[in-house]
């Protein structure tokens, strides 16, 4: 290409990035965030569609909140009791509130509210029966851990809010409930649910998607100065890389995705990944400049040297990612295909865009920079030596950490808690930790119950869901409880004075029965009932101590059911928004490893096909499979719980790794191709591409290490899971990769 066909080309392309920049900008004021926690559920599993049909049957198990008002001298105090009653029934003429259930409003025999309770557990305004009130309470386990817990400092009212709100609805009654709170000064109030929830996270997203875009460019410009000291020599890789960023986010808003939580991190993966393509090509530039190349020799001599390693990193980068797609979840597939896009997006302007700034305007400061003669170089030099003298010392090092580190492995846990993702410093989680100390907790925990042959409200079919929620409560520690033993046992309870709280017998149970039975249409039964009398429910809140250990009680409950009931008479299904997000960490799992899997096939495809040896391919993959055992055993000596954010990190981590390796091999083929002797091939490779590599694993470093002051601890842990990744990929690279290297082609000459 001549100098006047390049001044035209090169014009047009700043003329393309220029309007398709201001498109992107324009775009990016509509670009909105959104957390929908229902987007986590597994969507190939059955247990989706049961957990869909149970809702819709009876009512949403996640569509509510609990308020908890403490007041620490005791809660038997009219004053205070009397400011509760007056709160409840204020916020049960708030918009969307469908029921209010507080100690103050318990009425008697009642079909509906959370659980029938007896007449006026509470007589608010007559003190003089607050003792006997009390006395009563505390006999009554139902209400334990429900309304009241053990230390009687605090109560707690339920409040059911209409299903499926909007995300302005939701945002709406929150500060609706917050206002009233907040009017009523209560000595301390927690509260927690999917509208406070939700509203929490989402402006966590906004908060850390604006944190992490500018830390990482601070950390970027600074390692790009300490490299190229020169305004240009920063202006113009981060121009790259933040042009990558906008079109990425352009291009969401155009196709209509918006950030999630999965997506804040898109732009600090597109930042620190493009900048290794911007690195490269500028670092090969200015050392061609420095030993005097002319500058229409430099950009076919990049493409062969440069360019076609930086594509291949660019093809391994991207399979990592896209490994993703194996996942169920909806918001951690559209995070691989975005995150995709951004690489490609930085790579082709990488080798677009920036030639045409640098023809355009090239400082000489930077050529002088990248002059052979300079302490990086003698360091280098230095350390290649050290390696060729100490072989046999690094293979037993690696040999060491590799068992140290698949030991470690066998102690990874896969643990998944549900909002152990936010901060303890975070209100929401405070309160959320409240619930579990003092009272039954928040989880929700349902249970499908369907009759084979008779209806459930048959005296056999009660005896043996009764068998079942006994078990619950023991076993769960559960509290909240609604179902039809319960319905039946506190009728019979309120009907004989409290004298009898079981599951009546014989008549009077068959009593009770048809008394339910003709109010099935009723709405409140009709939330317990199906029409047809042969569904029903087990629903309860439960502590949120992890799905390992939900999980066992799960199984243990399975083997009770097994055991001790007729599953030919009547059959029990766990369901519910909490049980479908453990399995979604059960899955999520299962996909990672079919992701990885796939990665690692891929890549040693494309390794064989370019090198025609397969050990080259497994000289290839030793370097970059050493880092994940390292971080997987150190997972599991640490204490890090495997769940879907850590489950990440390893194809994530391995597209990443992968590339020094390719920039290393490749170069190395190239010097041997001039006809250079192996050690003298080895002694460039080192000085070529040691000073870029790194210097991309200090940005990545810096980029990933942003992560860490998420409040989100799986962002946290993903940040900091990858930052040790790269680092021990570095040092395998730049210690144990020459070593293999110069084993094989030792043997080859």
């Amino acid at each position: 290409m001549d100098i006047n066909n390049q001044k035209k080309y090169y014009t047009l392309v700043l003329l393309f990035v220029a309007a398709f920049t201001i498109l992107s900008a324009f775009r990016l004021l509509n670009l909105s965030f959104n957390y929908d926690f229902e987007s986590f559920f597994p969507n190939e599993d059955h247990e989706l569609e049961v957990y869909n049909n149970y809702r819709k049957t009876f009512e949403y198990d996640n569509e509510f909140a609990l308020i908890a008002i403490e007041n620490k001298a005791g809660i038997f105090n009219k004053t205070f009791l009397l400011k509760v009653d007056k709160f409840c029934k204020e916020i049960e003429q708030v918009e969307n509130v469908v029921r209010v259930n507080s100690p103050t409003n318990l009425k008697n025999i009642s079909l509906g509210g959370l659980i029938p309770v007896q007449t006026r557990i509470l007589h608010i305004e007559d003190e003089s029966l607050y003792k006997e009130d009390s006395a009563s309470i505390y006999q009554s386990p139902y209400l334990i851990g429900s309304f009241f817990p053990e230390n009687a400092k605090s109560l707690s009212i339920f409040i059911k809010t209409k299903d499926i709100l909007t995300k302005s609805e939701c945002d709406k009654l929150a500060k609706d409930l917050t206002g009233i709170i907040n009017r009523y000064q209560f000595e301390d109030v927690h509260y927690v649910g999917r509208i406070f929830a939700q509203d929490v996270y989402l402006k966590n997203l906004q908060k850390e998607f604006t944190l992490f875009l500018i830390l990482s460019f601070i950390v970027v410009v600074i390692f790009l100065w300490f490299s190229f000291r020169s305004f240009y020599g920063i202006i113009v890789p981060i121009t790259i890389v933040l042009l990558s960023v906008l079109w990425t986010l352009g291009i969401m808003d155009l196709i209509g995705k918006q950030i999630d939580i999965m997506c804040t991190m898109l732009p600090t993966m597109v930042f620190i990944a493009g900048m290794s393509d911007v690195v490269h090509f500028f670092t090969k530039y200015f050392e061609e400049l420095a030993k005097g190349t002319s500058k229409e020799k430099i950009y076919p001599l990049i493409l062969k040297e440069v360019g076609f390693p930086t594509f291949l990193t660019l093809l391994t980068t991207v399979v990592g990612f896209l490994s993703l797609l194996f996942s169920s979840i909806q918001p951690i597939r559209d995070f691989g295909i975005y995150t995709s896009i951004g690489v490609v997006i930085a790579f082709v302007l990488s080798y677009t865009l920036l030639p045409a700034l640098l023809y355009f305007f090239t400082p000489k400061k930077l050529i002088s920079v990248h002059g052979s003669n300079n302490s990086s170089t003698r360091i280098m030099r230095n350390g290649l030596f050290w390696i060729f003298r100490n072989q046999k010392t690094i293979l037993i090092i690696s040999v060491i950490l590799i068992v140290v580190s698949v030991v470690g492995v066998t102690k990874i846990k896969v643990n998944n808690i549900l909002l152990e993702d936010l901060s303890e410093k975070v209100k929401i989680k405070q309160d959320f930790n409240f619930f579990d100390k003092y009272y039954s907790g928040v989880r929700p925990f349902e249970i499908l119950v369907n009759s084979k042959q008779k209806n459930v409200l048959d005296t056999i079919v009660l005896k043996e869901i009764y068998k079942v929620e006994n078990f619950i409560k023991k076993e769960f520690k559960a509290g909240f409880v609604v179902s039809l033993p319960s319905l039946v046992t506190n009728i019979n309870g309120t009907v004989n004075n409290g004298t009898k709280t079981n599951l009546p017998l014989g008549e009077d149970l068959e009593e009770i029965c048809r008394i339910i039975k003709e109010n099935k249409k009723n709405k409140e039964i009709k939330r317990l009932l199906t029409g047809d009398l042969k569904q029903t429910r087990i629903s309860a809140k439960i502590r949120d101590e992890g799905s390992l250990i939900i999980s066992e009680r799960n199984r243990n409950l399975i083997k009770f059911i097994n055991s001790n009931c007729d599953t030919n008479l009547v059959s029990f299904k766990i369901t519910g928004a909490a049980h479908l997000i453990d399995r979604n960490n059960e899955y999520m799992v299962d996909n990672m490893t079919q992701g990885f899997v796939f990665s690692l096939i891929i890549i040693a495809i494309l390794t064989f096909f370019l090198h025609k040896s397969w050990r080259m391919v497994l000289v290839f993959f030793l370097p970059n499979i050493f880092p994940l055992l390292v971080i997987a055993g150190f997972m599991g000596y640490a204490g890090i719980e495997l769940k879907a954010a850590t489950s990440l990190v390893f194809s994530i981590a391995f597209g990443i790794a992968t590339d020094d390796t390719i920039h290393f091999i490749s170069r190395l083929k190239i010097e041997l191709s001039y006809g250079k002797s192996l050690l003298y091939a080895f002694k460039r490779t080192y000085f070529e591409t040691g000073k870029p590599i790194i210097l991309t694993t200090f940005i990545l470093m810096g980029g990933f290490m942003s992560l860490m002051l998420s409040d989100f601890q799986s962002t946290f842990y993903f940040g900091f899971l990858i930052c040790i990744t790269v680092i021990v990929a570095v040092l395998a690279d730049i210690f144990l990769l020459p070593v293999l290297l110069f084993l094989i082609y030792k043997k080859k000459k």
